[in-house]
């Protein structure tokens, strides 16, 4: 635990412990609460912990423990998490912040398993809704495969079915509105507002590329509870339109997080793996499992990949897998009996997916960020930098 708030002459960040499960210290001084944060997490981005000797990054989701002084911790606690200990520094001291991280790998460190709790449901830190598959960009390796799926937007009607459909059975930390692109839905303030009222989860919050922030009506505003800008440096969002968000954030009193990305790591392969005892390494560490579940079609999936794997195996150039991939059991259908029970169990299994043949989890190289061509959609590629075949 951090026993106090001692930042000047400490080194701005450090590791604590061997291996993967080390955890992540920082400390940052100077600006106001919003600019602290800001470089809590940039002190915390894969590639500043690459220079500690790490080839890992840690998210504000992470955070274990805060130390603030000088500045509100009930601000802060909203913006990172429930589980969080916000403790207020010594009076007087500079504005600064003391984060401790756990690391991200494997299970999350306030669950040891997945388990129906009093009220019938199961705890899960996030669930995602993809309200538009599509998307404006065509970024490389895109988890959701976005440049690579046909356009589609999920009905008002039908997130109202879903989430309380969910609600029985789920609650979340976060739930995460999501796509593709969620503002190139024309009723998203009125999706937004029907994933609050479901109280599905604890926050809800919305991840867009910011690009048609600028055309937001203030019913989309006023309806936020937190929003996240991914600032991608292969398509960045004008100050502009980021000083608009953050204005609208204090007038909404929204929690506003602008995320600088300029690199992405690979998640789906071309490549089939068929070595068994990789693939449950691979499963066995994955943290997007625990972070990715999201319900698409009739089924709900602990992943992503999982639920788009029809997509990849019928829009990717890839290496055909040797024998027919078994897929039965990547998803768990909405209409399974005692669902609570049944996706405890699909949650805590030890098997990998199928779709585990064709990823790399958590464990993906990172390469700068960069737009696919539409020559380089037609030809099925996740990215200029990975091969078809790894030739």
């Amino acid at each position: 635990m951090i026993s106090a708030l001692a930042c000047a002459g400490e080194p701005i960040a450090r590791l604590e412990g061997n291996g993967e499960r080390a955890a992540l210290v920082v400390c940052v001084v100077g600006g106001d609460r919003e600019a602290l944060l800001e470089q809590l997490r940039a002190r915390s981005s894969r590639s500043f912990v690459r220079t500690l000797g790490r080839d890992a990054g840690y998210r504000v989701e992470d955070i274990i423990e805060i130390v603030v002084a000088n500045a509100d911790p009930a601000w802060f606690a909203r913006r990172i998490g429930r589980e969080v200990l916000a403790i207020a520094g010594p009076p007087g001291a500079p504005m600064a912040l003391a984060a401790r991280f756990a690391g991200r790998i494997g299970w999350a460190p306030a669950r040891e398993r997945y388990a129906v709790g009093a009220d019938g449901r199961v705890r899960v830190e996030a669930f995602e809704l993809h309200v538009a598959e599509h998307c404006n960009l065509r970024c490389a390796n895109c988890c959701n495969m976005s440049p690579l799926v046909g356009e589609k937007l999920l009905a008002v009607a039908d997130v109202h079915a879903f989430v309380t459909r969910m609600a029985t059975s789920l609650h979340a930390d976060v739930v995460k509105i999501m796509g593709g692109e969620p503002l190139l839905h024309p009723e998203i303030a009125t999706v937004i507002r029907v994933l609050r009222e479901a109280q599905i989860g604890d926050r809800v919050r919305l991840f867009t590329n910011g690009l048609l922030l600028a055309s937001m009506t203030d019913a989309f505003w006023e309806a936020l509870d937190e929003l996240t800008i991914s600032n991608y440096a292969s398509a960045p969002v004008k100050p502009q339109t980021l000083a608009l968000a953050r204005e609208r954030a204090r007038r909404h009193d929204f929690v506003l997080n602008v995320k600088p990305v300029d690199e992405f790591t690979q998640v789906l392969s071309p490549r089939y793996e068929a070595d068994d005892a990789k693939v449950a390494e691979t499963f066995e560490r994955c943290w997007l499992r625990h972070r990715c579940l999201v319900v698409r079609g009739d089924r709900f999936y602990t992943c992503t990949r999982a639920a788009y794997a029809d997509d990849f195996l019928r829009n990717v150039a890839h290496e055909p897998a040797p024998t027919p991939l078994d897929r039965a059991g990547d998803g768990l259908p909405l209409d399974t009996p005692d669902f609570a029970s049944a996706l405890a169990a699909y949650l805590d299994r030890p098997e990998p997916l199928g779709a585990c043949r064709y990823c790399f989890g958590g464990d993906g190289a990172s390469e700068p960020h960069h737009q696919l061509s539409r020559a380089d959609v037609a030809a099925g590629l996740l990215s200029r930098r990975l091969p078809i075949l790894g030739a």
